[in-house]
């Protein structure tokens, strides 16, 4: 899941969607209290989000 070799994309694109994906988990206090196994991590980081939309 952080083995940036492994991601499809760029190092950027990478990185956008990490900090997208802590952006969501930061979005609501229930997720602090929920557990989220790696398959959720990383189905949540392979889904585009509009912060990774370059023309923002």
């Amino acid at each position: 899941m952080l083995d940036t070799r492994q991601w499809p994309g760029t190092i950027t694109e990478y990185v956008d969607q990490l900090l997208a994906t802590a952006e969501t988990l930061l979005s609501d206090p229930r997720h602090f209290f929920r557990s989220y196994s790696a398959a959720e991590i990383g189905r949540l980081i392979a889904t585009p989000s509009p912060r990774s939309d370059p023309s923002r």
